[in-house]
């Protein structure tokens, strides 16, 4: 049986961080120039696409096991290529995708965000 990221909305996951629910960690795989444009307003890991591998991530990864875990970029496709990759090499086996990423989020939840 294949493993798949689970969806979820900007709309979603602001109820989640105002809910009385541990808050997930937000994993940002957007590139540091993209963050010099637009930032979350929670915290978050910054993992660089570009500078993803297993071991580097297996390492990051390693003290959040117990943690749901959440990844952004800028309109969700980033960060679902980097949940699948993830699931298929077996270091989550569980992880939630943003839907529309921080475009979605500023849309949606936080106009002050730029769009870009």
């Amino acid at each position: 049986m294949e493993n798949y990221p689970k969806s979820i909305n900007a709309s979603s996951l602001n109820d989640w961080y105002n809910s009385e629910k541990e808050d997930p960690v937000l994993i940002d795989v957007r590139e540091h120039s993209e963050l010099e444009i637009a930032c979350f307003p929670k915290e978050f890991l910054h993992i660089p696409i570009s500078k993803v591998t297993s071991t580097y991530v297996e390492e990051l990864f390693a003290g959040l096991f117990e943690r749901e875990i959440v990844v952004a970029c800028h309109a969700g496709i980033r960060s679902y290529n980097f949940c699948q990759w993830s699931l298929d090499n077996n270091i989550v086996s569980e992880i939630w995708n943003l839907e529309e990423g921080i475009d979605g989020w500023s849309r949606y939840i936080d106009p002050s965000i730029p769009r870009y």
